[in-house]
């Protein structure tokens, strides 16, 4: 009789313990991209306008088999007549000429989890963006903006050339 107390008290505290486990990842991933954003607009300076993105590059935005929805994350940012973009990993970093390059809104988009998307291509390149929200318990900032906003506004500043 006592081994089975014991037997379901140890299942009962790994029970409880497994959400805490998801919590403290969820709490030190946010940590950790909010600690890679800071030191990419350290580095960046102060563009006119920035937003923190998730990105995918070109075909990648519709393959159906993948771990992620997207490949990666960074910031998107204008300065001058240019939209640039630089990852947290500084793998993919690509500048479109806002006189020269193409903003489509795409939506959502079903294989990528149901997130809204819009796209900037240039000759070169296109990138696919949305607004990296991270685990939403961790990031209640009301203020930030919206993947349709980052879209709106970049297509404002490509108006205004």
């Amino acid at each position: 009789m006592d081994s089975i107390v014991i037997l379901i008290i140890f299942f009962l505290l790994f029970l409880f313990s497994i959400p805490a486990i998801i919590f403290l990842i969820a709490y030190l991933a946010a940590r950790s991209r909010k600690k890679k954003q800071k030191l990419l607009l350290e580095q960046i300076g102060s563009p006119e306008y920035y937003a923190f993105v998730r990105y995918n590059i070109g075909d990648t935005q519709n393959q159906f088999f993948k771990i992620k929805a997207f490949q990666g994350s960074g910031m998107i940012y204008v300065e001058g007549r240019d939209i640039h973009f630089v990852d947290t990993l500084h793998q993919n970093p690509h500048i479109f000429p806002l006189a020269e390059s193409s903003i489509k809104w795409e939506d959502i988009n079903i294989v990528n989890g149901l997130l809204k998307w819009f796209s900037v291509s240039d000759n070169t390149k296109k990138y696919f963006f949305n607004i990296e929200s991270g685990m939403f318990i961790f990031n209640t900032n009301s203020s930030k903006p919206t993947t349709k906003s980052v879209f709106e506004k970049l297509i404002q500043y490509q108006n205004e050339i």
